[in-house]
């Protein structure tokens, strides 16, 4: 039997498929793979890399659906059932809105996939596949990926592993506390030890929620992990700041960067965002500071458009940034993703442009999907690009790379530097103009009339 797994594009720009100047290996592919028999014929497409052949012949398509990318897969799927191949869709966005994504495939796997890809397959082989399957509970106990999948895919020279899943904090506006319900699950860390073990490449990001979520958890994986000589990166929250000797553990293990979601620089965002957490924790610049001594490279992230950000105060938030010499940040405009309170509270204030933005061909990536209070749409999407040209252009980088203590501390990391940098100015260029899905989609736009 033949499967194809399809990583679908998020869309297109000026008529052309997005293409992104660096891609990172999409671990939960390597995961099916490692839960397939090997009687059945493999096949993966990475649309952000490759076109899709609509004429080969399978006996499913499964397809991983984020919300960006839910109307581009939408049309993929469209295309294959057209021609008579059952598809099935997975992922954050189907198991959030099933009643929706169930429109457009034969088949929706909702929650954990390895938990239930092992029954899709025994019902394909003895042709009785079901409506939905759903994953029931959560853990990492049966996690096996088979990386060979990736082969002949150019992606950057970074090994994607994953140590933990969920976060234990339950920020409004992000989708994994609704995915997991606020659990934080583990791989045993001698599995993790064996999965780096054996792979060559010697950076390894680690694709978890937050890596510090549970420090105890933390530190085993960090003594175990010391002796390897790996560097890596990985997600995290500022509360990994405040123990130093946590932090030096963190560091000893082979830290290089960390990503932290400061989201904003004034405490009332944080508090209407449910994080008034990390308003707590102490000064900011400290906690930062405390990374650079331990030459660990900061990459935060920064939300605008909650009620008390103003036109001065994200331009106040990219002196921050600049005045702290980041390794890198994202000035993100907030995005409702559906499933998140953030979004059900703009929906019922009747707040929201584009209720369906993953799906409105008139919705781009730089433009807000949302009512901002105390500026336009216009005014915050101009802020906002600002923001980002501002960090990014060739003064913002020369002012940043004069942190020596982190940035500039070696030659790796000097390299890291200047090449995630350049990525991200190149990909702030592709992504602008962006619009969900492909033009000349005419089968699914009448398959998909009066959604």
């Amino acid at each position: 039997m033949r499967i194809a797994l399809i990583k679908p594009s998020m869309g297109e720009r000026a008529g052309r498929p997005y293409r992104s100047p660096a891609v990172l290996e999409p671990v939960v592919i390597a995961l099916i793979a490692g839960h397939t028999p090997a009687d059945i014929e493999l096949t993966f497409i990475d649309e952000r890399l490759e076109n899709i052949d609509f004429t080969r012949s399978y006996d499913l398509v499964a397809i991983t659906v984020e919300t960006f990318a839910a109307l581009r897969a939408y049309q993929i799927a469209s295309e294959f059932r057209r021609r008579g191949v059952k598809t099935l869709f997975g992922g954050f966005h189907p198991t959030l809105l099933p009643e929706e994504a169930g429109r457009f495939c034969d088949v929706l796997a909702l929650g954990e996939v390895e938990k239930i890809w092992p029954a899709v397959i025994t019902d394909l082989k003895s042709g009785t596949l079901q409506r939905v399957y759903r994953s029931q509970g959560s853990g990492l106990e049966n996690f096996r990926c088979d990386r060979s999948i990736y082969k002949n895919k150019r992606y950057l020279p970074v090994n994607l592993i994953e140590t933990s899943r969920g976060c234990r904090f339950n920020c409004n506006f992000c989708s994994v506390s609704s995915f997991y319900r606020n659990g934080v699950f583990h791989r045993p860390v001698s599995d993790v030890v064996a999965e780096i073990a054996g792979m060559q490449n010697r950076f390894v990001f680690f694709a978890d929620d937050n890596i510090v979520a549970h420090p105890e958890q933390a530190r085993q994986l960090f003594s175990a992990i010391r002796p390897m000589n790996i560097w890596w990166a990985s997600q995290a929250s500022l509360t990994s700041a405040v123990d130093e000797h946590f932090l030096d553990e963190m560091a000893d293990s082979g830290c290089v960067a960390a990503v932290i979601g400061l989201e904003s620089i004034n405490p009332a965002n944080l508090q209407d965002m449910n994080k008034g957490w990390s308003a707590s924790l102490g000064q900011v610049e400290k906690l930062l500071d405390a990374y650079r001594q331990r030459k660990i490279m900061i990459y935060a992230t920064f939300v605008f458009g909650y009620p008390h950000d103003t036109l001065a105060s994200i331009k106040e938030t990219v002196d921050f940034a600049l005045a702290q010499k980041l390794f890198m940040a994202n000035f993100n405009m907030l995005l409702p993703f559906p499933g998140t309170p953030v979004y059900n509270e703009l929906l019922a204030q009747n707040r929201m442009i584009y209720p369906k933005w993953w799906m409105d061909r008139d919705y781009s990536w730089e433009l807000p999907a949302f009512k901002p209070i105390g500026m336009t749409p216009e005014e915050l999407a101009h802020a906002v690009s600002a923001a980002r040209h501002r960090f990014t252009s060739f003064s913002g980088m020369f002012k940043r790379a004069g942190d020596l203590s982190a940035n500039l501390s070696g030659p790796f990391k000097a390299l890291l530097f200047l090449a995630a940098n350049w990525i991200s100015r190149r990909d702030i260029l592709k992504k602008t103009g962006m619009h969900p899905g492909f033009s000349g989609c005419e089968l699914f736009e009448k398959e998909a009339s009066g959604l």
